[in-house]
């Protein structure tokens, strides 16, 4: 089926809306008065989940999918986590490149409460990333947003979510190192917003050194190419998690493998854009200790079956690659996708000195059904609504969460410097919760160690 142009329109925004499982529209930038900035504050930096802002300004049409789908050769696979490597399929056709200041004005995703408490109430002054003197923001009083003698320490850092995420990683330490440096701070509060929240555990556990293939952040030089590449724990005064998916995310399963109908009546293929992107790859559920993963409800009654997710073979057998899965191409790129997918997700397993040591407070939702597992029919797999709640296989495919991610997937270990704060929230709505924005605000306007 040919998808005419005002639908193709619509599902790139569909793309964006299914990955990161939106349920409402960004809150508008509040307004008002505001505390006098307190420049002494320990920098917060947030940093977002998939959003569906980040996505107009990767993509360089309304009428194509092209922008959003990346490079999947063999250069693409060799050049894993290195953020020089140009990801993008095609030229962009003249379209402006990825420029997050063009979003100054627009609400962050599952983040903007806390970041209007904070500058608001909290005296912090919100800055560019790419410059912290500059101040330009609504957030800001006017007459803080001429000043240009003091850095801001409040940041919200926008990526390419469509890459790897050892890469983002990578791209997350020298900002650390710039805002430090910027600021004069030592340290710095991390907040991240669901896959935002895996790109800092891993950093603060590995910096940004790609451990999965034993090399270095290309990023740097000297004293600083070192720091870059050291756990980046020393760096980090505390971390706060809003709905991460610490186990991964059926949702990334269900995106890979099936295409999405637009209001339940047009199909859209969304698989080309998503098959190329290594996040999504990396956000697949956790496997147990031998590999296999509880994915999926057998219709005849048998339970629920393990599968090797990690394994190519799997997923060349049972034709969830779209278009012609014999493809060698394909099924390189897959081997070497399920490969470091597999590397991520055990990078950050087990206990890990770095991480015991930093402070940690992780929020998630328990009270919402959240799509966790797929019925195996002899037809292939079937997916139930969320909305479907008559469906006889729901309450076996869908488990307590957030509407994103799980109960089970957002867990951390018991630790001591972990703290654990237990909501009702959507996944784009802890920041609505005034409970979390309390907890979260006393957390980061602690002073640096």
């Amino acid at each position: 089926m040919t998808i005419p142009v005002h639908h193709r329109a619509r599902a790139a925004v569909a793309l964006v809306l299914v990955l990161a499982a939106c349920s409402r529209p960004s809150p508008e930038l509040a307004q008002g008065p505001r505390a006098a900035p307190r420049w002494e504050r320990t920098p917060v930096i947030f940093v977002p989940g998939i959003n569906r802002e980040v996505a107009r300004l990767l993509r360089n049409s309304v009428f194509s999918l092209e922008p959003l789908t990346l490079r999947t050769d063999a250069e693409t696979i060799a050049h894993l986590g290195d953020p020089r490597f140009a990801p993008d399929l095609k030229p962009l056709n003249g379209a402006l490149p990825f420029d997050p200041d063009q979003l100054r004005k627009t609400a962050v995703r599952g983040m903007q409460g806390l970041v209007d408490f904070l500058t608001r109430e909290e005296g912090y002054v919100r800055a560019s990333p790419a410059d912290p003197t500059d101040k330009e923001f609504p957030e800001n009083a006017q007459a803080v947003r001429a000043d240009r003698t003091h850095p801001g320490n409040l940041y919200v850092w926008y990526y390419d979510w469509r890459r790897d995420n050892v890469e983002t990683a990578c791209l997350l330490a020298d900002l650390v190192e710039s805002i430090r440096a910027a600021t004069g701070a030592r340290q710095v509060f991390l907040v991240g917003h669901s896959m935002g929240g895996i790109v800092i555990r891993y950093y603060v556990r590995h910096g940004g050194r790609d451990v999965l293939r034993g090399r270095d952040c290309p990023i740097g030089s000297g004293d600083r190419h070192a720091r870059i590449n050291r756990p980046g724990a020393e760096a980090v005064a505390g971390a706060v998690f809003l709905g991460v998916p610490h186990r991964g995310s059926a949702i990334a399963f269900r995106t890979l493998v099936s295409d999405f109908t637009l209001w339940r009546v047009v199909p859209v293929t969304l698989r080309e854009p998503v098959f190329s992107m290594p996040s999504a790859w990396q956000l697949l559920p956790r496997g147990q200790t031998d590999g296999t993963v509880p994915l999926l409800v057998e219709a005849g009654g048998g339970g629920v079956r393990d599968i090797p997710l990690y394994t190519s073979r799997t997923w060349t057998e049972q034709r969830w690659i779209f278009t012609d899965w014999s493809d060698p191409a394909r099924r390189v790129f897959l081997a070497a996708m399920l490969e470091r997918a597999g590397a991520f997700q055990r990078s950050l397993d087990g206990p890990h000195p770095a991480e015991a040591k930093t402070p940690r407070l992780n929020v998630y939702s328990t009270c919402r059904p959240t799509f966790a597992r797929a019925v195996l029919t002899p037809e292939g797999l079937r997916f139930v609504g969320r909305d479907d709640r008559d469906d006889p296989f729901y309450g076996r495919t869908y488990d307590p969460g957030d509407g994103v991610v799980t109960e089970t997937s957002a867990e951390l270990p018991a630790a001591p410097s972990l703290q654990t704060l237990l909501t009702c929230a959507s996944h784009n709505g802890y920041h609505e919760d005034p409970g979390v924005i309390r907890d979260v605000v006393a957390f980061v306007s602690q002073p640096g160690r």
